[in-house]
């Protein structure tokens, strides 16, 4: 089996961790770092950010000017300087390593979504641990939290080295300056999971409720939860259980374990914790078709339970925001198998015993969604996030449609705006935004929508819309930025992000934002 024929076969396992190029170069999993590089006693650093579109060259650092304001709550500022920035994880290839995985960095430079520095980091920094090799896929997962609680915004990263990891890379005045690896992570252990090696996943949030930034690296593992706050050398301040989600049907045998969400779902200030699994339906079932468990554990002081009578309908993907504003995360989900059309969103809405007990479905045929529904086989959503474009209060929705299947069909690549409101989202506002108009690539190449993003990058109480394109063999990456506004994410004065803005070595195929946006 060559290079090619090796990425068709991982491309058709399906989920998150679908993404590659066809070189082999796959889009998704994680690193494990060999401890921190030492240099005269210190701790090596990570190369510092420099100025934009200089072809990934860490030459003389630049700055930017500082904001006289901090940047909004929930939003990455690795610099500490007000203005909001961006990291991206992106799966393809970097120097000695076919899909060894890469991060890209853009800081934010406080004038609309303008970008004032670039960072691009791989194993190979010598403040980074580990090293650049062959499907190590470092930075699939992206996590961006104040780990240590020193007012900078730390970034979180899942590794494989031979074994799933985690490395933080710590945030200071200059940037993300220097790393750590999480010593002593577990992997997942999932009875009726396949728990395939590669397929590690990374969320992070306050399951505890004492009001530090925790991470989940490890379902059903006494130790997978890293609870913060965490010291610089790694070390969370403990460590508790994440029970495995209860078999979600007897005619499920075994299920891949494909995604994790984290929110508070049922308003008690606590993050509760939601897993996707695709079952194992035959390697002739299509994959939008697949039976797709979603389950829930409740998040606690003590630990996390599994509520009895809470069942979460089959679903693709998923997203936590509250797009009803009644002060309880809602689960935004891309439904699958039975009647759900292939363009659809469903709502399972939280309440005070947390979700399921009210659901909407909006699709192509709900009054002011634009479009019709996609006649082929290969539009599927399999990216969501949430955010309030519009500045009325509300959660809104945005969900994409790349063409991910190697075999695809080529086609349009979309990505659709939902707005929230005081009965939850429905059509009105919606919009539809086109890869092939906003020049991604032509004919659906380039997976517009791979991944998608709502985060204030100004600072103007607008979360403006991140689109990935990853690309492939032919197509070079691509991140899009459209600014948030009043009427919802703009088309215009959009912000492009090219695979050379941050390396420009040649034949790499970075599959730009293949990965995640950090969150």
């Amino acid at each position: 089996m060559d290079g090619s024929d090796q990425a068709a076969d991982r491309r058709r396992w399906g989920g998150k961790r679908a993404w590659v190029s066809g070189c082999g170069a796959a889009l998704v999993a994680l690193v494990v770092a060999a401890g921190v590089v030492i240099a005269g006693g210190e701790p090596a650093g990570i190369a510092a950010p420099y100025g934009c579109g200089t072809g990934g060259v860490h030459g003389t650092a630049s700055t930017a000017p500082a904001s006289d304001r901090p940047a909004p709550d929930g939003v990455a500022d690795f610099d500490g300087d007000g203005h909001p920035d961006l990291a991206l994880g992106s799966m393809g290839s970097v120097a000695d390593g076919v899909g060894g995985g890469s991060i890209e960095v853009a800081y934010g430079a406080g004038d609309g979504t303008g970008i004032a520095r670039c960072q691009y980091l791989t194993q190979d920094d010598p403040g980074i641990p580990g090293g650049n090799r062959d499907e190590a896929f470092f930075g699939t997962d992206v996590v961006a939290r104040d780990f240590d609680g020193d007012g900078y915004t730390d970034l979180a990263a899942s590794v494989f080295d031979w074994k799933p990891s985690v490395i933080i890379m710590w945030g200071s005045e200059d940037g993300l300056s220097r790393a750590a690896r999480v010593p002593g992570t577990d992997g997942s252990h999932v009875a009726w999971g396949i728990d395939p090696i590669l397929d590690e996943q990374l969320v992070g949030g306050d399951f505890d409720g004492d009001g530090h930034p925790d991470l989940v690296f490890g379902l059903g593992s006494g130790k997978g939860l890293l609870k913060g706050p965490f010291g610089r050398d790694g070390t969370p301040a403990a460590t508790g259980a994440v029970p495995a989600p209860r078999r979600p049907a007897p005619d499920v045998r075994s299920a891949n374990y494909g995604d994790l969400l984290a929110g508070d779902l049922d308003g008690d200030g606590i993050d509760d914790l939601v897993s996707f699994h695709d079952a194992d339906t035959g390697p002739e079932v299509p994959w939008r078709e697949r039976t797709r468990p979603v389950s829930y554990l409740h998040g606690g002081r003590d630990g996390f339970t599994q509520p009895e009578g809470i069942r979460l309908p089959d679903a693709g993907e998923g997203a936590i925001g509250d797009v009803d504003g009644d002060g309880y995360g809602d689960l935004v989900l891309s439904p699958r198998g039975g009647d759900a059309s292939r363009s659809s969103v469903t709502v399972v809405y939280g309440s005070k015993t947390g979700p399921g007990e009210r659901t909407t479905t909006v699709d192509r045929d709900t009054p002011g969604v634009p479009g019709e529904e996609p006649q082929d086989e290969d539009a599927v959503f399999t990216g969501l996030d949430t955010g309030d474009v519009n500045g009325d209060g509300y959660t809104d929705v945005v969900a994409g449609a790349p063409r991910w299947d190697v075999y695809g069909e080529p086609g349009p690549e979309q990505v659709l705006y939902l707005e929230g409101g005081p009965d939850g989202v429905s059509g009105a506002g919606a919009r539809l935004f086109d890869g092939d108009e906003l020049g991604a690539a032509p004919g659906g190449d380039a997976d517009f929508g791979a991944a998608v993003g709502l985060t204030d990058l100004d600072g103007d109480s607008h979360a403006d819309l991140v689109v990935t394109a990853p690309g492939g063999d032919t197509v070079d990456g691509v991140a899009l930025l459209l600014p948030g506004t009043a009427d919802g994410p703009s088309d215009a004065g959009v912000t492009r992000l090219s695979e050379d803005t941050f390396d420009d070595t040649e034949g790499l195929g970075l599959l730009m934002g293949g990965g995640e946006i950090a969150h």
